[in-house]
């Protein structure tokens, strides 16, 4: 008679190897002496063969098997929900942010160049209205 294989449930957080990922497994306990809730995690390499892939951020399920490897001795089962990479998550934000910080430097470079213009055109209007007083009171000399 067979013996039954262990099956645990855990999230995939690597899938760089090939045909390789790494599942945390977390287990919650209570303390036996102090009652305190304390959650144990557990890392397991596990074979992800071709039926069933298994990206990054997905919840799996791995059942034990044959020493596939040194380390690897669970296979994924079956995924039991996709899930979203935080990575990707993080890096659009990040790109939200850029974008917005860009579009308020762009906004404050235009800003400045506004107030340049105005500086530069009262500066030319007091420099004309200083020429013409020079120019009134050479005439006055002249005559």
């Amino acid at each position: 008679m067979r013996e039954r294989r262990k099956v645990m449930q855990g999230r995939v957080v690597s899938d760089k190897m090939a045909k390789t990922v790494v599942v945390e497994v977390e287990e919650r306990s209570r303390h036996p002496l102090y009652g305190k809730v304390v959650t144990h995690v557990r890392r397991f390499k596990a074979h992800n063969a071709e039926p069933v892939v298994a990206k990054a951020g997905d919840v799996v399920k791995i059942i034990e098997s044959r020493p596939l490897s040194r380390e690897k001795r669970w296979r994924v089962h079956e995924i039991v929900q996709r899930g979203e990479v935080v990575e990707t998550i993080v890096e659009k934000e990040l790109e939200e942010l850029r974008a917005k910080e860009e579009a308020e430097r762009a906004a404050r470079r235009a800003e400045e160049e506004r107030r340049a213009a105005e500086r530069l055109a009262k500066l030319a209007g007091e420099d004309e209205s200083a020429s013409e007083s020079e120019d009134v009171s050479e005439e006055s000399e002249v005559q």
